[in-house]
């Protein structure tokens, strides 16, 4: 089976009104969920690497989700199911 490219959408990052700390949490999900479609997420773990709470990181998925990039479902509070695209 060949390996999966790391790819990023690049439109993306190219966007001047999103901001900085939108584009770090997305790459930051890109590569915890590398060669996954769905896997689970804990808000602590990005909380280790950048200060955010978990109301500003649940904005930040709401933008993700609108350009189509992921979808989210939080089913505990700073749990959340994730599907990368």
């Amino acid at each position: 089976m060949p390996k999966k490219k790391f790819k990023i959408n690049d439109k993306f990052f190219e966007e001047n009104h999103i901001d900085k700390e939108c584009k770090f949490i997305y790459s930051f999900l890109y590569t915890k969920g590398f060669e996954k479609t769905v896997f689970h997420f804990n808000i602590g773990d990005i909380q280790q690497e950048y200060p955010i709470t978990n109301v500003g990181f649940r904005k930040n998925l709401k933008i993700l989700e609108q350009f189509k990039l992921l979808v989210y479902n939080e089913y505990k509070g700073g749990r959340y199911e994730i599907h990368i695209y």
